[in-house]
């Protein structure tokens, strides 16, 4: 299974990723992996920019990085900011099982908070001078305002996730 986690940066993808990994591990789940985006982006595409040529390169990368688990039974957590749609609807066909999250957050409170950084960049940077369209058909949509209730959604979303692999 596939958990691919979308949202623009800064908007909790990572640590949603955290709190399930540590959930699901509690339930004795042995072979899960995570890819985050940023750290994939660092180990294995170097090589790459930030334009959009080079994003769905990246993007491609990581399809063809979480497939390879995905085949060898891992349950793949993957955080990404993931705006290729057309990326999306080939991961519906591509994964044994698939399962979209959405993080919605306004790019008002991330540039507000801007915690990476990455609102001050000049350029190339989703939500602020790249477009950041709402993803094809997620499995579940969350607004994240940074309040506690995001903290309440993590449970649903937990819940939905066991439904679908135990």
């Amino acid at each position: 299974m596939v958990i691919w986690i979308i949202g623009k940066s800064g908007s909790g993808k990572t640590y949603l990723s955290k709190h399930l990994i540590k959930s699901l591990k509690k339930k004795k789940l042995k072979k899960i992996i995570w890819i985050d985006g940023d750290k994939f982006r660092k180990k294995y595409s170097k090589d790459l920019g930030y334009s959009l040529v080079d994003r769905k390169k990246n993007s491609k990368r990581i399809q063809n990085f979480c497939k390879k688990y995905d085949e060898k039974g891992y349950l793949v957590i993957c955080s990404i900011l993931s705006i290729f749609k057309n990326h999306q609807k080939i991961n519906r066909k591509k994964f044994s099982n698939y399962f979209q999250i959405y993080i919605k957050t306004g790019t008002k409170i991330l540039k507000f908070r801007n915690n990476k950084m990455v609102y001050s960049k000049k350029k190339n940077v989703v939500g602020k001078d790249i477009p950041f369209p709402e993803p094809y058909k997620s499995n579940l949509i969350i607004k994240n305002n940074f309040k506690k209730i995001f903290l309440n959604n993590i449970k649903k979303i937990e819940n939905k996730i066991y439904a679908k692999i135990l």
